[in-house]
């Protein structure tokens, strides 16, 4: 019996048509579940950065990153709602891997179009796997979301790209080319890796084509320039920001010079680690095999082991499963169990030439997709497999493409879906250890009991109680004294953007006053040399005494300002325990300037000084 009429019998449809439903299925249940949880926690470091980035990215006149510029439309039509702001972060981020996944299985098999129901919720399904960016419950968008964005939408571009000038090559290069703008707005690192890896694939594949690049690259130039001019009036000024961002950056020693940015990274698994990459590999394997095979009762032992992937996955969203045992911070590489899977069938059921029907345009995007993670984490100080785990969803796609041989002779991709019930299974273990073990904070998110009103535009989210304690006492304690939203504050903690944001406080020399590097005291000293006098002068100043990551409070007095002889104490409380990732309490104080006349005088000899 041929495949292709084994395919057709009884038992086989009745399982696609299972599986289309527990695919579907997990689909909505791993969305909405990411979305109900998107008001829960916050982080004081981090999570602060992105925020005081987007929400008034105009103030400083260096950065490395723009992403602040790129999602500050965004906050502003969203009123500044952080929940609101993470939700469409997630479901921006979902549509285009969606869009990315339908586009490959198209690509690589058109003759799946035949049957449009199972494409979708394979494509759907696949794409919830993109949700791996979250693994530390970070949802505020940031340059890591949009360096991710930006793969995602130069790899759609990617896969439309052909030698013929039609609508799809010419749309495709344009993607491309906004796709490159992205990663540079997001990561210059990435967007160079990302530049070199698409001529790269456009080479090998044979798809080279010279208009067709310079329209990709004229894609990206355009509204590159126009971002200049947006963002800082001229292309000199703009180049001045790169350059300042970059030296400043270097400042803190905190790894991201050239030549410690070109490494090799290695991982280490432990035993569970290890364990749970070979039960994903044997259960998906299995089904897979299953659903290929020519005997009812295979088919039958394939819808077992799918059912017991969806119920994996819904026993972790429903909390049937509190929590994932002693993981590693590899588990994300868990998505090779499915990788690895999806080789072996290829090569069981590709006889007698496995692997005869892929072409050289396909074993190039694979390959592509292979060290697109490393591309996102290129320029990170992070060891390269643990942040390349975020957009491990690029790893699935490789696998993927390794069956599109199947794909094309069964004319359907049913086969895949559980596959891909497998990946969400991985995922949902990645998302149950954030929620667990949110990123620099003290509980699980499931936990947080406490609404609270935060910010300039008063977001309401739900924390832990000794979270919006913390937060309340600040708040309250700087409007007892005086302080009004929008004034200056010089933030000598080295760890609470977050905070400053909660206050409605305009953070100054740098959306994050960075402390805990050898170069802290070096990076705040050059950039609050780029704050005008009159602000310093009226700047409030945030200290955390015996705090881990403290600035010295010699800095003001490099600036001109007499501290704190010139400022009157506004303000004390405790900081919440395990806020900024550090287990014990510390007290922060607020000063206010008292004779701001004086610090304004002396910033001014000081500069004049400095300029002779």
């Amino acid at each position: 019996m041929a495949l292709s009429e084994n395919y057709k019998s009884a038992p086989v449809a009745g399982s696609s048509h299972a599986m289309t439903g527990l695919t579907l299925a997990a689909t909505m249940l791993i969305l909405g579940w990411v979305l109900k949880y998107s008001s829960y926690g916050i982080e004081f470091t981090d999570e602060g950065f992105h925020l005081v980035s987007i929400s008034n990215p105009f103030i400083y006149d260096f950065s490395i990153t723009q992403f602040g510029f790129v999602y500050h439309p965004l906050y502003v039509l969203l009123g500044g709602d952080i929940a609101a702001l993470r939700q469409a972060n997630i479901l921006v981020t979902f549509a285009l891997a969606g869009g990315l996944a339908h586009t490959l299985l198209v690509a690589v098999a058109p003759e799946s179009r035949a049957n449009d129901v199972v494409l979708c919720a394979a494509a759907a399904g696949l794409a919830t796997s993109v949700f791996a960016l979250f693994d530390s419950w970070l949802l505020t968008p940031s340059y890591y979301s949009l360096a991710l964005q930006s793969l995602l939408v130069t790899s759609i571009g990617m896969l439309m790209f052909e030698r013929a000038w039609n609508w799809r090559s010419v749309a495709g290069s344009m993607l491309i080319g906004a796709g490159g703008w992205l990663a540079f707005m997001a990561k210059p690192s990435t967007a160079g890796a990302l530049a070199v890896g698409t001529l790269v694939y456009l080479i090998v594949s044979k798809k080279f084509q010279l208009r067709l690049l310079l329209l990709a690259i004229t894609s990206a130039v355009v509204p590159l320039l126009l971002s200049a001019f947006v963002i800082d009036g001229s292309l000199r000024k703009f180049v001045e920001r790169l350059q300042l961002g970059l030296e400043f950056g270097q400042y803190l020693g905190g790894g991201h010079t050239f030549t410690e940015l070109l490494r090799i990274d290695s991982f280490w698994l432990n035993g569970k680690d290890k364990l749970l990459t070979l039960l994903v590999f044997l259960a998906t394997f299995i089904a897979v095999w299953g659903f290929l095979s020519r005997r009812s009762v295979s088919v039958i032992v394939s819808l077992i082991a799918a059912v017991s992937l969806f119920l994996v996955t819904a026993l972790l969203v429903f909390g049937q499963i509190p929590k994932v045992a002693e993981l590693g911070q590899f588990q994300g590489l868990s998505f090779f169990g499915v990788v690895y899977a999806a080789a072996l069938a290829g090569l069981a059921f590709g006889r007698p030439r496995p692997f005869k029907g892929l072409s050289v345009a396909h074993w190039s995007i694979a390959c592509l997709f292979l060290i697109t993670p490393h591309m996102y984490a290129f320029g990170t100080n992070v060891n390269y497999w643990e942040s390349g785990i975020q957009a491990g969803f690029f790893w699935l796609l490789a696998g993927i493409v390794l069956l599109s041989p199947i794909a094309r002779e069964r004319s359907n991709w049913s086969f895949l879906l559980p596959l891909v019930l497998a990946a969400q299974a991985v995922t949902a273990t990645l998302l149950q250890t954030a929620l667990e073990q949110p990123f620099r904070q003290p509980q699980s998110l499931k936990l947080n009991d406490a609404p609270i009103n935060l910010g300039p535009h008063r977001s309401e989210l739900i924390l832990s109680k000794a979270y919006a304690s913390y937060i309340s006492d600040a708040v309250m304690a700087a409007k007892n004294s005086g302080f009004k939203p929008g004034d200056p504050v010089v933030d000598l903690s080295g760890q609470s953007p977050t905070l400053l944001y909660a206050m409605g406080a305009e953070s100054i020399g740098a959306a994050w006053m960075i402390g805990g590097y050898t170069g802290s005291l070096k990076y705040a000293t050059a950039v609050m040399g780029r704050v005008s006098c009159e602000k310093l002068a009226a700047a409030w100043v945030l200290v955390e005494a015996t705090g881990p990551r403290s600035i010295p409070t010699e800095l003001m007095a490099d600036m001109g300002a007499m501290f704190p002889q010139n400022y009157k104490h506004a303000g004390t409380w405790s900081t919440a325990d395990g806020a900024g990732g550090y287990i014990a309490s510390r007290v922060q104080e607020l000063y206010r300037p008292t004779n701001p006349a004086d610090t304004l005088k002396a910033c001014k000899v000081l500069r004049d000084k400095d300029a002779e």
